[in-house]
Protein backbone atom coordinates (compact mmCIF):
# COMPACT_ATOMS: atom_id res chain seq x y z
CA UNK A 1 0.00 0.00 0.00
CA UNK A 2 1.44 3.52 -0.89
CA UNK A 3 0.95 6.34 1.30
CA UNK A 4 0.47 9.46 -0.47
CA UNK A 5 3.33 11.69 -0.37
CA UNK A 6 5.52 9.33 0.96
CA UNK A 7 9.27 8.59 -1.19
CA UNK A 8 9.87 5.12 -2.11
CA UNK A 9 13.55 4.73 -2.60
CA UNK A 10 14.95 3.28 -5.85
CA UNK A 11 17.20 0.36 -5.32
CA UNK A 12 20.03 -1.04 -7.99
CA UNK A 13 21.88 -3.88 -7.81
CA UNK A 14 25.43 -3.44 -8.35
CA UNK A 15 26.59 -4.31 -12.04
CA UNK A 16 30.39 -5.04 -11.57
CA UNK A 17 32.02 -8.35 -12.25
CA UNK A 18 35.42 -8.16 -12.30
CA UNK A 19 38.12 -10.81 -13.18
CA UNK A 20 38.86 -12.04 -10.16
CA UNK A 21 35.29 -12.31 -9.78
CA UNK A 22 34.31 -14.34 -12.13
CA UNK A 23 37.60 -16.90 -11.41
CA UNK A 24 36.34 -17.15 -7.83
CA UNK A 25 32.62 -18.34 -9.18
CA UNK A 26 34.29 -20.63 -11.98
CA UNK A 27 36.39 -22.22 -9.67
CA UNK A 28 33.90 -22.88 -6.73
CA UNK A 29 32.06 -24.37 -9.53
CA UNK A 30 34.72 -26.75 -10.93
CA UNK A 31 36.31 -27.23 -7.37
CA UNK A 32 33.36 -27.86 -4.88
CA UNK A 33 33.77 -30.47 -2.15
CA UNK A 34 35.11 -33.29 -4.62
CA UNK A 35 38.45 -31.27 -4.31
CA UNK A 36 39.65 -33.55 -1.70
CA UNK A 37 38.08 -36.40 -3.67
CA UNK A 38 39.11 -36.32 -6.53
CA UNK A 39 42.47 -35.51 -6.07
CA UNK A 40 43.14 -38.49 -4.32
CA UNK A 41 41.84 -40.78 -7.53
CA UNK A 42 43.39 -38.61 -10.14
CA UNK A 43 47.11 -39.74 -7.79
CA UNK A 44 46.25 -42.78 -8.17
CA UNK A 45 45.44 -43.32 -11.64
CA UNK A 46 48.17 -41.29 -13.12
CA UNK A 47 51.16 -42.45 -10.68
CA UNK A 48 53.27 -39.19 -11.44
CA UNK A 49 53.45 -36.03 -9.48
CA UNK A 50 54.88 -34.12 -12.20
CA UNK A 51 51.96 -35.24 -14.34
CA UNK A 52 49.50 -34.25 -11.56
CA UNK A 53 50.81 -31.28 -11.12
CA UNK A 54 50.53 -30.83 -15.19
CA UNK A 55 46.97 -31.57 -15.17
CA UNK A 56 46.33 -29.52 -11.74
CA UNK A 57 47.80 -26.33 -14.35
CA UNK A 58 45.62 -27.27 -17.23
CA UNK A 59 42.57 -27.10 -14.77
CA UNK A 60 43.73 -23.89 -13.34
CA UNK A 61 43.74 -22.18 -17.49
CA UNK A 62 40.58 -23.93 -17.76
CA UNK A 63 39.23 -21.85 -15.19
CA UNK A 64 40.89 -18.92 -16.12
CA UNK A 65 39.46 -19.11 -19.53
CA UNK A 66 35.82 -20.20 -18.04
CA UNK A 67 36.42 -16.43 -15.88
CA UNK A 68 37.44 -14.74 -18.93
CA UNK A 69 33.96 -16.14 -21.06
CA UNK A 70 31.91 -14.96 -18.23
CA UNK A 71 33.86 -11.61 -18.19
CA UNK A 72 32.58 -11.69 -22.23
CA UNK A 73 29.01 -12.51 -20.98
CA UNK A 74 28.97 -9.94 -18.10
CA UNK A 75 30.17 -7.31 -20.93
CA UNK A 76 27.73 -8.32 -23.32
CA UNK A 77 24.45 -8.33 -21.04
CA UNK A 78 25.25 -5.85 -18.17
CA UNK A 79 22.33 -7.09 -16.64
CA UNK A 80 21.72 -8.06 -12.49
CA UNK A 81 21.05 -12.11 -12.71
CA UNK A 82 24.36 -13.68 -13.80
CA UNK A 83 23.42 -17.39 -15.64
CA UNK A 84 19.95 -16.78 -15.07
CA UNK A 85 19.95 -14.09 -18.00
CA UNK A 86 22.43 -15.52 -19.59
CA UNK A 87 20.72 -18.36 -20.18
CA UNK A 88 17.38 -16.59 -20.68
CA UNK A 89 19.22 -14.82 -23.32
CA UNK A 90 20.10 -17.90 -25.17
CA UNK A 91 17.74 -20.34 -24.64
CA UNK A 92 14.39 -17.91 -24.77
CA UNK A 93 11.73 -17.19 -22.48
CA UNK A 94 10.13 -20.84 -22.47
CA UNK A 95 13.29 -22.46 -20.54
CA UNK A 96 14.02 -19.33 -18.79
Amino acid sequence: MKVPGSRVAEVELIKGLGLLDATMLIMGSMIGGGIFIVSADIARAVQSPGLLLLIWVLSGLMTILGALSYGELSAAMPQAGGQYVFLKEAYGPVWG
